[in-house]
């Protein structure tokens, strides 16, 4: 018999190159759980993104109001009264004296303070006025406005802005004339009562002043208020990752440059003199 090489007898189970079908099922389900892992990844980032997008606009307009109101704040009560000749008859007007705060062309400062609003008056541009030598004032009003009808965009605080008319300053500020009211921030939580105001105010010992005080009838409490305190709590429109509406608060103080008139020459707190 010849030597030689048998032949391998034929093997039907002879291992198959590749997956079987139960072994691609299972990488395909695990696949599917890392990718849903992923996007489900993805998802939170780009919500948390979004959340966080809205929580920064908000703390910004926030801010932004805030230094806008204080801006303004820091004119009120310029030009004061020692800034002008108290015997100089008005050239625009013989009834004024330029140093009475009845005139057009003196800034009497505060006017009315209550836990929701803001009015004073101050040179708040540098624009010069009609008559020689003086300057525009106007009349400023922060105002909390609450949620209703006819009220888009509240609860919110509106600025409103116009010219001195000239006589009692209170009477002034009441009648804006033609003066829009201009939406500044929306959302505001906070204004609507005394228990949780917007506006503090706080005499030279840093006592706070019980409001609401006005020029014509708080003379000597709103002559002596030294430095006011801006609490600004406002909710964003849009819900974020949590189904919950974003809140931000921004605290600001100012020490006020000119005191209220309302008490006349010489008869303003001495730290005003």
């Amino acid at each position: 018999m010849s030597e030689g090489t048998e032949p391998m007898p034929h093997n039907r189970n002879h291992a198959q190159k590749g997956f079987s079908l139960i072994e691609m099922m299972v990488v395909l389900a695990i696949i599917s759980i890392i990718m849903g892992s992923v996007f489900n990844s993805i998802d939170l980032t780009q919500r948390t993104s979004r959340s966080e997008q809205v929580k920064l606009d908000l703390t910004q307009q926030a801010r932004e109001f805030v230094d806008q109101l204080t801006r303004d704040l820091r004119n009120s009560g310029y030009p004061y009264q020692r800034n002008m000749a108290g015997l100089t008859t008005d050239p625009q007007n013989a009834a004024y004296k330029l140093g009475d705060p009845t005139d057009p062309y003196n800034a009497p400062g505060l006017i009315f303070v209550s836990p929701g609003s803001l009015w004073f008056a101050g040179s708040v541009d540098g624009t010069a006025g009609a008559a020689a030598g003086t300057a525009a004032v106007k009349i400023i009003r922060y105002d909390y406005v609450a949620a209703g009808v006819g009220q888009p965009g509240c609860p919110c605080v509106r600025r409103t802005e116009f010219l001195r008319n000239g006589g009692d300053p209170l009477t002034d500020a009441q009648n804006p004339g033609a003066a829009a009211a201009q939406l500044e921030i929306q959302g505001v939580q906070n204004g609507a009562t005394a228990a949780d105001p917007i506006f503090t105010v706080y005499d030279d010992t840093g006592a706070a002043i019980a409001l609401p005080i006005d020029f014509d009838n708080n003379a000597l409490t709103i002559a002596g208020i030294n430095s006011l305190r801006v609490v600004m709590t406002v909710q964003a429109a849009q819900k974020d990752s949590t189904g919950a509406f974003p809140m931000t608060t921004v605290v600001s103080s100012v020490a006020l440059s000119n005191c209220s008139e309302a008490l006349g020459n010489g008869n303003t707190p001495a730290y005003c003199q």
